[in-house]
């Protein structure tokens, strides 16, 4: 995620005076304000890995340390991946869909936007095959990388911005384009590191559906609540 901040920052600078087209409206997220809100997520999620993986070793299920590590990655990743999407910046929620169904247009009148879009779902494609071996295939990430796309779109109409069909486009090319780095990767790293990153006798759909549910749930509730009225920040 300081990785993307970084290239974030660099195409924000790139714009127009530190400002570009997002999704029909010029705004501007400082990167401390990014990783502000994301690690105030965060910090609610950590207990609710801990918990999960503390049940799966009680039913005998025990994670290897890699992959317990690797998760708690990925789990900082979906808050950064909310929280530079705009959902959770402000406390109320209001139904206000401002939807976009024009394909391809916005691709070229904001190509910042689209390749932020592409970069911000790389991740995804990328952690979902080397976590799980249900998603050692093309077409379930594709779908995962899509779904995931949708419901970010579904919970923008609640106030948090506006929601285009372009946007899911590219958040799907991109979750396929980690898929095909985690491909190329995969050929170099030895057999047993693999191995130790992947889950064991667990439901890997589930997994993933009870992550995304809590990190969604927690940026539009938990950390709303920790940023305005602990930290307040506006």
């Amino acid at each position: 995620m300081t990785v993307f901040c970084l290239l974030y920052e660099k195409m924000l600078n790139a714009g127009m005076g530190n400002k570009f087209e997002f999704d029909k409206e010029i705004i501007m997220i400082p990167i401390s304000d990014i990783l502000i809100r994301s690690i105030s997520g965060y910090v609610f999620m950590v207990p609710v890995f801990v918990l999960y993986f503390l049940w799966l070793k009680k039913l005998g299920r025990t994670q290897s340390f890699l992959h317990t590590a690797a998760v708690f990655v990925f789990g900082y990743y979906l808050f950064g991946l909310l929280t530079v999407t705009g959902i959770g910046f402000t406390s109320t929620m209001t139904f206000r869909p401002n939807i976009s169904w024009t394909p391809f247009i916005g691709m070229i009148t904001g190509p910042i936007d689209t390749i932020l879009n592409i970069i911000l779902f790389v991740p995804l494609g990328f952690f979902l095959p080397l976590l799980y071996k249900k998603y050692h295939h093309m077409k379930t990430v594709a779908l995962t990388g899509f779904l995931f796309s949708l419901a970010v779109e579904i919970v923008q109409m609640f106030g948090w911005g506006s929601s285009d069909i372009n946007d899911l486009m590219t958040n799907t090319a991109g979750a396929c384009i980690g898929f095909l780095v985690y491909c190329l990767l995969s050929r170099i790293l030895p057999a047993n590191l693999k191995k130790q990153l992947q889950s064991s006798r667990v439901n890997a759909v589930a997994e993933v559906l009870l992550f995304a549910i809590c990190t969604f749930a927690i940026m539009v509730t938990a950390q709303t609540w920790f940023v305005h009225d602990v930290l307040n920040v506006p």
